[in-house]
C-alpha cells in the first residue's frame, strides 16, 4: 500500500492518469455497440418513477462532565432537534438508462451552502449491459467501510471522521459486477476538501463490494484525497458486516489514513463497531464504540494532512440504543429509536436521545 500512495507523488503521473480515465470513458461510449442499442430501446421501454419524502425528528439532551483544564462544567443542552429531511426520487428512463436523485429541504444558517450543495446526489447511469456501468453527476464519494455506507437517517453516533467527511461530490464512477458477489467501481470525482468552483482538485477511488460468504460482506476502498495542488492523502478502507446468527449483525471497521511527507501508516485510523441484534420481529437492540487517532501530526500545526481527523485527534466513543418497527410489513416507514452515547471527549458528555423517523412514499410506478 506505501507504493500504491508513492506512486502518486509526481504531479505528471496524476495527470496521465486522468486521460486515461476520461480516454476510457469515452471509448466506451463511443465504440460499444450497446449505446446505439439504448437510443432505439428508449422508444420502446416505458419510464418508471418512484417519489419519497425521508424526515427524522429527535428530543437530545447532553450534559457534560468537569472540563479537566478550566474547572468549569458547561451547561445541559437540550431540545428538539430536525436531524433530516428530504426528497428521493429514482426510476428508470429505459432499459439502459437509470436516474437518482435526493435533496435535502432545508437551509444551514452561515453555512456556504447553495441550492445544489444541498443535493446529495443527481446522476444518471447508462447500464452498457448486465456487467458495466457509467455514471454522471452528482454521486456518494466511494469510500469503504460500513458506517459510512448507512444512510445518514439511521447514523445515531459516528466516529470522528465520518462527522467531518464531505461524502457527496460531482464526477464520474465507472462499475463492474462480474458475478452477483462482487461489485468494483473506479470513481474519479471533485475532492471532498474542494472549497470553491473549479479549484482543480480531485479524488480518485477504487472500491470492491463483496460477498466472500453467507456470513461475510465487505466493502474496502483505497482512495487518494488531494487536499492542495498535488498533494494527496491516501485511505485504506476495510468494512466488515458479519451475521455469525439468524438476527445478529456486526459491523467492523478500519480505516487508514496516511500522507507520507514524514508521516508513517498506523499514526492516523479509526478503528469502530457495532452489534446489533433482532429481540424480534420489530424490535432492534444495538451497541457502537469507536476510536480515532491521529498523531501523524501534532495539534495546532499550521498545515494539516489530515482535514478530517484533525492532527493531535485521540478520541473514543461509544453508546447502546434500540429501534422500535410498530408496521411490520414495511419497517422503512415507520421508526421509534433511543439511545444513550458518551465518549472520552474533555469534558465528558454523555447524550440521551429519544426520536423518530418516518417515511411516506409519493409515487411509485
Amino acid at each position: 500500500m506505501i507504493t500504491f500512495a508513492a506512486t502518486f507523488n509526481n504531479l505528471e503521473q496524476l495527470l496521465f492518469m486522468r486521460f486515461l480515465y476520461l480516454l476510457g470513458f469515452l471509448c466506451c461510449t463511443v465504440l460499444s455497440p450497446a449505446f446505439v442499442y439504448a437510443q432505439e430501446a428508449e422508444k420502446k421501454e416505458d419510464p418508471s418513477l418512484r417519489i419519497k419524502f425521508e424526515a427524522r425528528f429527535d428530543e437530545e439532551v447532553t450534559s457534560f462532565g468537569v472540563d479537566d483544564l478550566t474547572g468549569v462544567k458547561p451547561e445541559t443542552q437540550s431540545g428538539f432537534v430536525g436531524r433530516y429531511i428530504w426528497l428521493a426520487a429514482d426510476g428508470r428512463i429505459n432499459e439502459k438508462f437509470s436516474y437518482n436523485f435526493r435533496h435535502r429541504l432545508y437551509l444551514d444558517a452561515g453555512a456556504n451552502r447553495s441550492l445544489f450543495n444541498a443535493t446529495d446526489w443527481a446522476n444518471v447511469t447508462w447500464h452498457a449491459n448486465d456487467k458495466f456501468t457509467v455514471t454522471a453527476g452528482k454521486q456518494m464519494v466511494c469510500i469503504g467501510t460500513i458506517e459510512y455506507d448507512y444512510s445518514p437517517m439511521d447514523v445515531f453516533f459516528a466516529s470522528d471522521f465520518w462527522n467531518h467527511i464531505s461524502p457527496f461530490q460531482i464526477g464520474i464512477n465507472v462499475g463492474f459486477a462480474p458475478n452477483g458477489n462482487n461489485q468494483f467501481y473506479a470513481q474519479v470525482v471533485n475532492s471532498p476538501f474542494t472549497s470553491k468552483a473549479l479549484e482543480g482538485l480531485y479524488a480518485y477511488n477504487l472500491m470492491w463490494y463483496g460477498k466472500v460468504a453467507s456470513w461475510l460482506n465487505t466493502i474496502y476502498s483505497v482512495n487518494l484525497m488531494e487536499y492542495s495542488k498535488g498533494d494527496f492523502i491516501n485511505y485504506i478502507a476495510l468494512g466488515h458486516k458479519i451475521r455469525p446468527a439468524k438476527g445478529v449483525a456486526i459491523d467492523l471497521d478500519y480505516m487508514n489514513r496516511y500522507a507520507g511527507k514524514g508521516t508513517g501508516f498506523f499514526e492516523d485510523f479509526s478503528l469502530h463497531g457495532k452489534v446489533a441484534v433482532d429481540v424480534s420481529p420489530t424490535v432492534t437492540l444495538f451497541a457502537k464504540g469507536g476510536y480515532d487517532l491521529n498523531k501523524a501530526q501534532q495539534a495546532g500545526v499550521d498545515f494539516m494532512y489530515d482535514r478530517c481527523v484533525m492532527p493531535g485527534v485521540d478520541l473514543g466513543f461509544y453508546g447502546a440504543g434500540f429501534e422500535y418497527y410498530p408496521v411490520k410489513k414495511d419497517k422503512q416507514s415507520l421508526r421509534f429509536h433511543a439511545f444513550w452515547c458518551s465518549s472520552t471527549a474533555n469534558p465528558v458528555p454523555q447524550t440521551f436521545n429519544v426520536g423518530l423517523k418516518w417515511m411516506m412514499k409519493v409515487l411509485d410506478r
